[in-house]
């Protein structure tokens, strides 16, 4: 028997609608109220209202599968650059500092999942909300992956405590940095 992995199938946009519970679009709509909140109608905020939106349905895939769906999270990109775009031509200047803090996260989470620490999709969605936190402050966008990564460390540190985990068990980080993103956002905007 061969241990090479088998691909796992692709989860689409059908997928996605069809296991939506209705919760989610309440939760999705707060989520969307908070990101208004935060930023108002500037730079960050097509990628926040992204976020807002799909956040329900990340979660649920995480815990289920341990999946984030390409179909929810790459237009995340596409938002980043929207945002990039827009704060560039309202500041008249690059965001130069919004985009080594993206590129810094991005090879930082990468190089965790080439030595096994993360999954691609964490690093794909990580990097779509450092581009999104960083165009209103890199310190936001630093501060929810720090805040991530201790939520993530002490969620494992309950379950071995509790002995529901093993050292070889990995837990669905994708909601950790989802609740990480959101709690950053919600101190902004108070």
């Amino acid at each position: 028997m061969s241990s090479e992995r088998l691909p796992r199938p692709a989860i689409g946009l059908v997928d996605v609608v069809r296991g939506a519970h209705p919760s989610q679009v309440v939760i999705g709509a707060l989520l969307l109220c908070l990101a208004f909140a935060s930023v108002g109608c500037g730079p960050g905020v097509v990628t926040l209202a992204w976020l807002a939106l799909v956040t329900p349905s990340l979660v649920v895939f995480d815990l289920r599968l341990r999946r984030l769906p390409n179909v929810l999270v790459v237009p995340g990109f596409g938002a980043v650059v929207i945002d990039g775009c827009w704060a560039g031509i309202s500041s008249g200047e690059l965001p130069v500092a919004a985009l080594a803090t993206t590129s810094i996260v991005a090879v930082v989470m990468l190089v965790l999942n080439l030595v096994g620490g993360l999954g691609m999709g964490d690093v794909k969605l990580s990097t779509v909300m450092a581009g999104c936190l960083s165009l209103v402050s890199p310190l936001l966008a630093a501060s929810a992956l720090m805040l991530a990564f201790f939520l993530g460390g002490g969620y494992s540190a309950v379950l071995l405590l509790s002995r529901r985990g093993h050292r070889g068990r990995r837990i669905a980080f994708g909601p950790v940095l989802l609740v990480a993103f959101w709690a950053v956002v919600a101190l902004r905007a108070l």
